[in-house]
């Protein structure tokens, strides 16, 4: 699957990240990270959530957040699906959706609908098409 993407991959993966800040003003950050828990393409609208981690804690949040959605899918065929996973932190709200061999997370303010956004990033999500024929992105 997707290990290491081409550029049109990196390329249609970029602008999955942007329709997803476009969702709302709210969003402060999108992105994608691969089955290896590491960044293959990110989109923030507010650098200030990054820039107050170290690179080694935001390195390591993003391998928790592929390890958390790689352990739910341990109990999938007795639960049922996942769509996504929502953690509540003191002023924002972390996003993790299952994406193919990895994960998409986003980041928003608090002040947000969270039935209404978490639907429409599903769509935009589910709506990403895969060639599996071809084994990459489109």
């Amino acid at each position: 699957m997707l290990s290491t993407p081409s550029l049109e991959q990196s390329l249609d993966i970029s602008k999955l990240c942007n329709s997803i800040l476009s969702v709302d003003h709210k969003i402060r950050f999108s992105c994608y990270i691969n089955r290896n828990g590491r960044i293959v393409e990110s989109k923030h609208c507010d650098d200030r959530l990054v820039t107050n981690l170290t690179s080694q804690e935001f390195e390591m949040l993003c391998m928790q957040c592929k390890l958390q959605s790689s352990m739910n899918k341990e109990f999938e065929k007795k639960l049922g699906h996942l769509d996504y996973m929502l953690s509540c932190r003191a002023s924002t709200f972390d996003f993790i959706f299952p994406f193919y061999d990895g994960v998409i997370l986003i980041i928003t303010d608090k002040e947000i609908s969270i039935q209404s956004l978490s639907g429409q990033f599903l769509e935009l999500i589910n709506n990403f098409e895969f060639d599996s024929k071809d084994g990459y992105l489109r």
